[in-house]
């Protein structure tokens, strides 16, 4: 057999071995196991990303749970539970934060249902946390009326002692609108120290320099020493994350007290600082990669206003870029297309087919090319496909196709 006839039968070879899997599309071509492109994947995960932490434009305020039950009807799974999806709407739900809500839900719910004996202690659990809150320079608008609480029981239950007490921190605080002027009339403002004995305290935390603050008040840091009237305080240690509170009444023998500092950080902290950082403003795709990696997945919904956008990246070397090019950004009306993008994007990528969204890798891309176009005056594109088993021989058969013209060339190279 001649030269002319052997590379012949090597084309017919090769055309025969890619003509099944042409005609039978991408998905015959990914093998048995790839998914259909209409449908996703393994439930893929979508984080829903709002840098304007839900102000950042019109639009009802429900519109993260609206994008979430969006991506649970296109059979993805949103990035959701232990705060979260507070984290990437820039907000940081700290552990002592939920206490804190636990605490006056308990007080509030007990107090209308006159059980002051469970309505007064979780007011106090929920004014240490406040206190400690307070010291680490967050805003504590709970006080009051955690405080108004224990005012109100301690009225109803005959404890004038402690009512005054109450009074006295709650008038401190700026009072609160729902205390009666009746019950008000009863605790008049006295002279907080007159004629009361005076304790010397030291006050240390578990981290030098902690700021300690006592009834409310910056005292200084620690190791602190401070004098104060005999009776109820409430102290509090904060420091960074770490805060802690204690509370009882001064007295002569005991001339020491230590708060130990526990670390409130939510789960999510260092997210949600990341996003707040945005300012509402789009992140760069650095900033999205990071933010994507450490919530564990690979695709973002981005909230601008009235409108979302869909991102997303097949793996950690490349970085994230807008999916669809204009089919991937639309109203918040239209998600459901926008998840369309998606579903399509995903199914690509599971069946390792080219990215539609990326460039085609080009041979000017490299030195080689860039001399190779200055040579030809122009850019030109090169598919190679190796074909194996096409001739018994071992030959390998490359296929080439100029980006300017219907020509192909084959060529014939022997071991």
């Amino acid at each position: 057999m001649g030269p002319q006839r052997v590379l012949q039968a090597a084309v017919a070879v090769a055309l025969a071995a890619i003509a099944p899997a042409a005609a039978a599309g991408p998905e015959a071509a990914a093998g048995p196991e790839a998914a259909p492109p209409a449908a996703p994947r393994n439930r893929e995960r979508i984080a829903v990303i709002d840098p304007g932490g839900g102000l950042g434009g019109p639009g009802p305020t429900d519109v993260p749970q609206q994008l979430q039950t969006a991506i649970v009807a296109a059979g993805f799974a949103p990035v959701i539970g232990d705060g979260v999806e507070d984290a990437l709407a820039g907000r940081d739900t700290e552990r002592d934060a939920a206490a804190l809500a636990a605490a006056m839900a308990t007080a509030e719910h007990a107090f209308g249902a006159l059980a002051c004996p469970e309505a007064a202690p979780a007011a106090r659990q929920a004014i240490g946390i406040g206190a400690a809150r307070q010291a680490a320079g967050r805003p504590v608008p709970e006080l009051p009326r955690a405080w108004a609480y224990v005012l109100l029981c301690a009225d109803r239950d005959g404890q004038v002692d402690v009512a005054h007490r109450a009074a006295e921190q709650l008038r401190a605080l700026g009072g609160w609108p729902d205390v009666p002027a009746a019950v008000w009339a009863k605790y008049p403002a006295v002279d907080a120290i007159s004629g009361r004995d005076m304790v010397d305290l030291d006050i240390e935390a578990d981290e030098p320099g902690a700021a300690i603050w006592v009834d409310f008040r910056p005292v200084g840091t620690s190791p602190v020493h401070v004098v104060l009237p005999a009776g109820e305080h409430v102290i509090a240690a904060a420091t960074g994350n770490r805060r802690g509170w204690a509370a009882g009444t001064a007295v002569r023998t005991q001339k020491a007290v230590h708060v130990p500092l526990t670390d409130a950080a939510g789960p999510w902290s260092e997210v949600a600082r990341r996003v707040a950082g945005w300012r509402g403003k789009p992140p760069s795709p650095d900033e999205l990669a990071w933010v994507l990696e450490r919530v564990h997945a690979r695709i973002a919904l981005i909230r601008r206003g009235d409108r979302i956008e869909a991102w997303g990246q097949v793996g950690r070397s490349e970085a994230p870029h807008l999916l669809g090019g204009e089919d991937g950004a639309a109203p918040l009306s239209d998600a459901g297309r926008v998840l369309g993008v998606i579903a399509d994007r995903i199914a690509a990528w599971d069946a390792h087919a080219p990215d539609p969204d990326m460039p085609l890798l080009t041979e000017g891309s490299g030195p080689r090319g860039a001399r190779k176009d200055q040579a030809e005056g122009g850019t030109r594109w090169w598919v190679y496909a190796a074909i194996g088993g096409a001739l018994a021989i071992g030959a390998t058969i490359i296929v080439a196709q100029g980006a300017a013209s219907d020509r192909q060339r084959v060529e014939l190279h022997y071991p």
